[in-house]
């Protein structure tokens, strides 16, 4: 009997451990002190177990500089104390200066309330070396408060006779959010990411209707996939890196029937990975440049 009620009382608290992981998903912008008052589009995807904080940001969504961070923090569920510091850069879109990255480091009071919550307040902007950089404001909210925004003017939107049903498909807002969440790669764009193992396994593949679109694959100028046909079917394969930075070149070699080519892509380095989507026209051009992390 002492048994039975040992193994329940462990069940029980195993179960409360598991539930007490919480998961938040934010938008919003942020705005930088001086002058001009840059505003510049942000995305915080964390989970909270315990106290603890983990997760990742996304600044500059779907622009030319877009980086995604990895964060970490604490929340005192108590004082409502949140906070949350920008750790190690995932992969960015911008030329990479490691020196030059100013990180956001954030404090503040915040009920967090599932994907409902706001999230505001002064930021400090801190380099890698922990020196000062540029300082903000940060305005957030949780995902779920801007799906049922969006869901309201969507319904509008839909219900409204003044609006052809060409213009209603196109302007749908919760596709453009979802959008959001998709690192998409354009012409002359080149993603820089950060690897730690010394292989990449690569998969290709049409996540939407197969068209027909063909593309080539580099590796260092060097032809790694000729005219591939991209169809839903996954192609898998695994690339050996040649030295501290690989660079990966997809070229769009016609459109498909229907244009954009577009090709997803999924690239792997030990437990993590990044998914990113190829959008070109004809003969148009895009890369990845894989830099190796220095070993601990």
């Amino acid at each position: 009997m002492k048994k039975i009620k040992s193994f329940l009382t462990l069940f029980v608290l195993l179960s409360l451990t598991s539930y007490s992981q919480v998961n938040y998903e934010f938008y919003g912008a942020l705005k930088l002190n001086g002058n001009d008052k840059t505003i510049i589009t942000y995305r915080l995807v964390f989970t909270e177990q315990n106290g603890k904080i983990s997760g990742y940001s996304v600044t500059d969504l779907d622009g030319v500089h877009e980086t995604k961070n990895s964060i970490s923090g604490t929340y005192d569920k108590s004082k409502k104390l949140f906070s949350f510091q920008e750790k190690e850069i995932l992969y960015t879109k911008s030329k990479f200066d490691e020196n030059s990255f100013c990180f956001v480091n954030f404090s503040g009071k915040v009920k967090l309330v599932e994907n409902t919550s706001k999230l505001e307040g002064a930021f400090k902007g801190l380099f890698n070396n922990k020196t000062k950089c540029i300082d903000g404001t940060m305005t957030l909210i949780g995902s779920n408060k801007i799906y049922n925004l969006v869901n309201k003017v969507n319904k509008k939107i839909q219900k409204s006779k003044k609006i052809d049903a060409k213009t209603k498909k196109e302007s749908n807002p919760i596709k453009l959010i979802d959008s959001l969440k998709i690192n998409k790669l354009s012409k002359n764009q080149n993603l820089n990411v950060f690897w730690e193992s010394n292989a990449v396994r690569l998969d290709i593949w049409d996540n939407g209707q197969e068209d027909g679109d063909i593309i080539h694959v580099y590796q260092n100028n060097k032809l790694l996939l000729s005219e591939y046909t991209v169809t839903n079917k996954k192609k898998t394969i695994t690339i050996q890196l040649q030295g501290k930075n690989d660079v990966f070149k997809i070229v769009a070699l016609n459109e498909g029937k229907i244009k954009p080519n577009t090709a997803k892509l999924e690239l792997h380095d030990k437990s993590r990975s990044f998914e990113l989507l190829a959008t070109l026209n004809k003969d148009e051009e895009a890369s990845i440049t894989i830099i190796k992390k220095p070993a601990n």
